[in-house]
This record gives structure tokens, C-alpha cells and sequence, in this order.
């Protein structure tokens, strides 16, 4: 890896996926892939012993599990930025990590060179939103009349809503977020007002319907 060289961290749970992703970065001369982790917890022990530029974060589901992550390595390596490269269009989970500070966002559709594109964009100090992205997010406000219900969830309850809709009881969403059964509850009451729905069977196909979650992967 050359001094001048853009130096990324490239961090997924998929083996397979790195190593692709790590080709397309290693080809080209201005970019040198400095280390791989599993999790956003490995990168942070990684970044803190060595200078990272950007961390590229291979993004898979849970949607709870990539907005965890990345909020805590933003906020513990201040210096680095962020692209995320997701496995599908997903507005609420792409605005959510725009507002949270990521730098850049794209879906796994891209091709080599906007990738390529977007990490010099972001190492330049810009932001960047993929053509398909943008174009998705625009459709879906025209299609919906305006903004989705989901974007009025806080971070908390956007969190609680992911874990419900994939089937998690209450027990199961205190332990992974660390709260207490009672608190989750009432996190699932204020969900259900706030959506206007009458059950969790209604909230999973109102996510559904807007995007917020894939059919195929609730239990």
C-alpha cells in the first residue's frame, strides 16, 4: 500500500463478499485495503491501532444490527468516514445511517468504478448517494404522498420496531438492546399507536409494504 494510497478497512460478516469486494479495491493503485473484520466491534479494535480513511461496511440483515454498528464506530473513530454498500433499497434504513453521519451509501448493484468513485468522493470530504438510491428514494415519496410513516420513529423505537417484525418476544428484544422487558412493552404499545395499527401482524405488513423490511426474511 502506497503513502498516499486511500486506506480502508473493509468490514462484513460475509467471507466470500470481502474477498470480492477486496479485488475490485486492491486494483486500483490509489486505494490499499489495510485490514478486514467481521464486525463493527473489530474495526473499532483495528482503526484505534491503525490510521484508517474509510471504513467500507458490507451491510447485510438485521437492519438493527447495521445501525448499532455503525453508530458506535462513528462515534469511536470520530477520524474515519463511512461508506455503507447494502444488500437492497431500503429508505428508512439508508436515511437513518445518512442522518447518523455515514458518507456515503450504495447498493450492492453498483459497479466497480462508482464504488471506486465513491470512496474518493468521501476520502475528499463530500458525500455520496448512489443514482439508484436517489432515484428509489424520490419514487417512493412521490408514491407514498410524502414521507414514510417509519420516519417518525425515533432511533429506539425504529430499533424495537425491526426486532418485533422479525418475530422477537419481548425477553428476546430486552436482552439484545439491553433493556427491561417492561420498558420493550412499552416501546411495542407506543409503536403500534404511532403507526396506527392494532396489532405486531399489522405492523410487519405496514414494514412490508414500505420497504422497511423483506417478506422472505420474517420469521
Amino acid at each position: 500500500m502506497g503513502n498516499t494510497a486511500i486506506r480502508v478497512l473493509l468490514v462484513g460478516d460475509c467471507a466470500f463478499a470481502r474477498t470480492g469486494i477486496r479485488r475490485i479495491l486492491d486494483d486500483d493503485p490509489g486505494v490499499g485495503v489495510l485490514a478486514e473484520a467481521d464486525s463493527p466491534d473489530d474495526a473499532i479494535r483495528i482503526a484505534r491501532r491503525e490510521k484508517t480513511d474509510i471504513m467500507v461496511m458490507d451491510v447485510n440483515p438485521p437492519a438493527v444490527s447495521v445501525l448499532e454498528g455503525t453508530r458506535k464506530f462513528m462515534r469511536q473513530c470520530p477520524d474515519a468516514r463511512v461508506v455503507v454498500l447494502a444488500s437492497a433499497l431500503d429508505d428508512i434504513l439508508a436515511g437513518r445511517l445518512l442522518q447518523s453521519g455515514v458518507a456515503g451509501y450504495l447498493t450492492k448493484h453498483c459497479s466497480a468504478a462508482e464504488l471506486l468513485n465513491a470512496i474518493r468522493q468521501v476520502q475528499q470530504g463530500e458525500r455520496y448517494l448512489s443514482e439508484e438510491l436517489a432515484r428509489y428514494l424520490a419514487m417512493n415519496r412521490l408514491a407514498d404522498g410524502g414521507a414514510s410513516p417509519f420516519m417518525s420513529l425515533s432511533h429506539r423505537e425504529l430499533q424495537v420496531m425491526l426486532l418485533v417484525a422479525q418475530g422477537k418476544n419481548a425477553r428476546e428484544i430486552s436482552r439484545w438492546l439491553c433493556l427491561s422487558p417492561k420498558t420493550v412493552n412499552t416501546y411495542r404499545q407506543r409503536l403500534l399507536g404511532k403507526l396506527g395499527v392494532r396489532s405486531e401482524v399489522e405492523l410487519t405488513h405496514l414494514a412490508v409494504r414500505h420497504g422497511v423490511i423483506d417478506i422472505g426474511r420474517v420469521q
